[in-house]
């Protein structure tokens, strides 16, 4: 079996300076070289969870086609964590209105004396949502306001999963839920047309899978998400046409 590669989607390539990425010196201690080899140990558990899983068996947990105004940002807090949101509108042509809410996120936690990462967390959101949560008429000014702990369970998915970095051992839980309230404005830095868009990103053991057309735009966007601050100017909002979103469990 040839050995599988870390893409682009994925976290840790992402980063070039990640504290995951380990250079040994040519010359090192005995107790440098210990301290190394638990690292790469470490490392490698850490890899393994976030590789592509094709050869093994996958669970389409929801997809939803989304066509009109969307709404999305991400977030690094350097390399330790970050978060990722969407809010879409779905096709609604010979069929009532929809839309769909995204929300992901990881976390590393390093050992403080050692520098070594002791774990990494994943929570993973997404469902459809009333369509009357997200408001606006145009892509100048879009809106969230939606408390997700009035959804119903068997229709939107929560999970959150902590990994040991050093035993492999996985647990997973409920996340959290409550309201979600962000504000998107459309600021027109930067205008991009995708014409066909591919992509698959794994957060721990669920995978993103996206096929996009799209006209996007650049957004001030600030709100909260279970009371945590958001903001920024370099957030999406655009029309989609007839792109899809598709979460994937991974065993």
């Amino acid at each position: 079996m040839k050995p599988c590669k870390l893409r682009a989607g994925d976290e840790l390539a992402r980063y070039p300076n990640h504290p995951l990425q380990v250079s040994s010196p040519k010359e090192l201690s005995k107790e440098a070289k210990e301290k190394s080899m638990r690292k790469m140990s470490a490392i490698g558990l850490y890899i393994l969870f976030l590789l592509p899983t094709a050869l093994m068996a996958q669970t389409t947990q929801f997809r939803f086609v989304q066509d009109g105004e969307f709404a999305s940002f991400s977030q690094n807090n350097g390399s330790l964590s970050g978060v990722s949101f969407s809010v879409s509108r779905g096709i609604t042509k010979g069929s009532p209105a929809s839309a769909s809410l995204s929300y992901s996120t990881f976390s590393i936690t390093v050992d403080p004396t050692t520098g070594i990462p002791t774990s990494v967390s994943f929570s993973n959101q997404f469902g459809q949502i009333p369509p009357s949560a997200f408001t606006g008429q145009n892509t100048q000014n879009l809106a969230l306001n939606i408390d997700t702990s009035t959804l119903d369970p068997t229709q939107f998915f929560n999970q959150s999963c902590t990994v040991d970095v050093f035993t492999g051992v996985e647990t997973c839980a409920p996340g959290p839920l409550g309201v979600i309230n962000l504000q998107f404005t459309e600021n027109d830095f930067q205008r991009t047309t995708i014409h066909a868009l591919q992509e698959d990103t794994t957060n721990g053991p669920i995978t993103t899978r996206i096929h996009q057309r799209s006209d996007n735009s650049t957004a001030n966007f600030q709100g909260t998400i279970y009371g945590a601050p958001y903001s920024g100017a370099n957030g999406q909002v655009g029309v989609n046409h007839l792109s899809s979103i598709e979460m994937i469990s991974n065993p």
